[in-house]
């Protein structure tokens, strides 16, 4: 296998094996000597990414963990519960069209059968919207129009102008979709207008040296990713296991190079050929601390991904988006859910069991009146 002398020496070869390489980390040249800050500060960064990438990972196997035990203890319940709630909202329209009701009983009736099966609908349930629409004044269509409408007010009283969309704006997603893409707009025209604002003032020592240090950056990861395409380029190999072998290496050079993955283009450069330690020892100081800024941005960019994917992970498991995502407080929310959901089964079961004779469920309703009037919310959706 051939050494390299230097990261970016433009002579590298591939070998015949691509063994599995360590990530290059500066080591003392000898037992008394001491790495300088610039190579402590690299030798940092490179751990700081290797382990935000382990969480990541982590963080994914858990969910992938986690998920087939949700859906068997959840499933369950929850498909009880909704057909629960089917059969109620079809027991309350058959009784709806019998005699003995008050006009006040009636009403409280259909509220909660409107409830029951505007919820049912948004899960698919195509005969449950049909069944809302005979008893409701207004279409779930119609409340979802007028749902949109009032977003879409909102919106344009944020924006300070109308929404300019080709959708036609006549359902929510729609205009939360439209809504949400201008304002980010807007918020990226204000940030580009500051950006401007500040490019006219004259930079400071501090800036001009950032800016100074950022093209270096830019140069070092530029001129990798040349030395590796040279290498790696396929039309270039004559031996078809060879070129197949460049081609996926060029692939993910490529996907590395797009991402500004500093660590994974140094990787492949370690399974094409083994670095000198020495050389890297010998690695000047500007050189070090421009690939220590690109580690820095990489070390950022993941920090932001392994917050967005926990949040995701967070939403899909309905958990709150400030507890902490760990297996003991996925099992402890797991066990909550379920037993709300088990109380929920046992409620209908109960209202079921109640509202058999009328004493009963005028009774009932009379109770479902007063909770509702007790409660700030404009429906009986809490109440299933």
């Amino acid at each position: 296998m051939t050494r390299q002398a230097d990261l970016f020496d433009e002579d590298t070869a591939v070998p015949q094996s691509t063994p599995t390489a360590h990530m290059p980390v500066f080591r003392p040249g000898a037992p008394d000597q001491a790495l300088s800050p610039a190579q402590q500060r690299f030798n940092r960064l490179l751990a700081r990414i290797d382990k935000l990438k382990q969480q990541i990972e982590a963080q994914q196997a858990l969910a992938d963990t986690q998920r087939p035990l949700h859906h068997r203890t959840l499933h369950p319940l929850r498909e009880r519960h909704r057909a629960l709630m089917r059969k109620m909202a079809l027991w309350l329209d058959e009784r709806l069209y019998r005699k003995g009701l008050s006009s006040v009983h009636k009403q409280t009736a259909t509220d909660m059968l409107c409830a029951l099966c505007e919820q049912l609908a948004a899960d698919g349930d195509e005969e449950m919207r049909a069944l809302h629409d005979k008893h409701s004044q207004l279409s779930i269509e119609e409340k979802q129009q007028a749902a949109a409408a009032s977003v879409r007010e909102m919106m344009e009283s944020v924006l300070g102008r109308p929404l300019d969309s080709d959708l036609p704006l006549d359902s929510l997603d729609d205009v939360l979709f439209a809504g949400m893409g201008q304002l980010r707009e807007a918020a990226e025209a204000e940030e580009v207008q500051r950006r401007h604002k500040k490019a006219r003032r004259k930079p400071t020592a501090a800036q001009r040296r950032a800016e100074q240090q950022q093209e270096d950056a830019d140069t070092t990861l530029r001129k990798l990713y040349r030395q590796l395409s040279s290498v790696l380029h396929p039309d270039r190999e004559p031996d078809p296991g060879m070129r197949t072998q460049k081609t996926a290496l060029m692939v993910e050079a490529n996907t590395a190079y797009e991402r500004r993955d500093l660590v994974a283009l140094l990787h492949i450069q370690l399974r094409i050929a083994q670095t000198d330690p020495q050389a890297l020892t010998q690695m000047a100081k500007e050189k070090i601390e421009s690939m220590s800024l690109l580690l820095k941005q990489q070390a950022a960019e993941l920090e932001r991904e392994l917050d967005a994917r926990r949040q995701q992970v967070l939403q899909e498991f309905g958990m709150s988006p400030f507890e902490p995502l760990t297996a003991a407080s996925m099992r402890r929310h797991l066990s909550g859910e379920a037993h709300a959901l088990q109380q929920d089964v046992a409620a209908m079961e109960r209202d079921m069991r109640t509202v058999r004779d009328d004493a009963s469920f005028k009774r009932w309703l009379k109770q479902q009146k007063q909770l509702f009037e007790q409660d700030d919310a404009p429906d009986f959706n809490d109440y299933w």
